[in-house]
């Protein structure tokens, strides 16, 4: 429904299709069972972490780098960008209420682990606002 709302007559791709020109409106780093902790979900089978999910965004922006070729351009792009992150709940829903998969529920009470999640959730933030800066063009 965002993604109507701000004019886009299509989806985004999937990091797995992200290739050539078709990043230049935008990538698509979704994975389902995915948590802010890297091993949320890992019960469930293969899925991308928040984490590796912003490595795969730091991939995308090498890629708009070579694409572009002006790093000054690829810079007013990346700041035009919208991020939209829905994460969180499979951090309780996949990890700490499943305690015959996971030891989080015996070594957090809720609000610490909240704390935990809420740390870690500000620091990959940090990350994603400063990766455009901090990777330069191989």
């Amino acid at each position: 429904m965002l993604v109507e709302n701000l004019g886009f007559t299509s989806s985004m791709p999937p990091f797995a299709e992200s290739q050539g020109e078709n990043i230049l409106n935008g990538v698509n780093y979704a994975s389902g069972a995915a948590g802010i902790r890297d091993e949320t979900g890992k019960h469930l089978g293969d899925r991308i972490s928040l984490n590796k999910q912003i490595l795969n965004h730091k991939i995308i922006i090498l890629r708009l780098r070579r694409l572009m070729r002006n790093n000054t351009e690829t810079n007013l792009l990346l700041n035009r960008c919208i991020y939209s992150i829905q994460i969180g709940s499979n951090d309780y829903i996949n990890n700490y209420f499943k305690p015959e998969f996971y030891g989080t529920s015996r070594l957090f009470n809720q609000m610490q682990y909240a704390t935990s999640l809420g740390h870690q959730l500000s620091n990959q933030l940090k990350v994603i606002d400063t990766s455009s800066v901090s990777i330069k063009m191989l």
